[in-house]
């Protein structure tokens, strides 16, 4: 089962090398995509090298989101600037991420249960896990392990 969840990927130009045009395009991206879970970002660090970065480079920036750094990388796609960006974070809202696992987990394992994953912003790499609590109507648990994905294709398992 995937768990669409916010990450972000966008290409334009720069026009040179305007780090702060690329800082703008980010923020402006990445608050698309975390609309859904009622979030801006804070602000985007680029790097600024002294000298231009030739095609096929790559260099991360920091995108803050509620005091998490989301890391985005930046390849520049050819000489006349033009870059690509990704997250190589993804973020959950733990609640909004709890109130999915519950009824995704319920459906699975044939019976009620509820999932908590906590309160606030969850930021993780790419392929990084972080766990959840699974409790049915007698208090029995269960562990729910997440698993992020890039362009939100996280998955979620039961922990044994």
């Amino acid at each position: 089962m995937s768990l669409a969840l916010f990450g972000c990927s966008a290409s334009f130009s720069i026009g040179g090398p305007d780090y702060e045009a690329l800082e703008q395009e980010i923020a402006a991206e990445l608050d698309k995509s975390y609309e859904s879970i009622s979030r801006t970002v804070d602000s985007v660090e680029c790097p600024r090298p002294d000298e231009k970065p030739k095609a096929g480079e790559t260099f991360l920036c920091d995108a803050t989101v509620d005091g998490k750094v989301v890391r985005v990388e930046v390849t520049v796609e050819d000489d006349e600037d033009k870059v690509r960006f990704e997250t190589i974070d993804v973020a959950f809202d733990l609640a909004d991420t709890g109130n999915r696992l519950t009824a995704d987990v319920s459906d699975k394992i044939g019976f009620p249960v509820t999932v908590d994953c906590g309160q606030g912003l969850e930021v993780v790499p790419v392929g990084g896990t972080f766990t959840c609590t699974a409790f049915d109507d007698n208090g029995d648990s269960a562990l729910v392990e997440m698993t992020a994905g890039p362009e939100g294709s996280s998955n979620w398992k039961l922990v044994e």
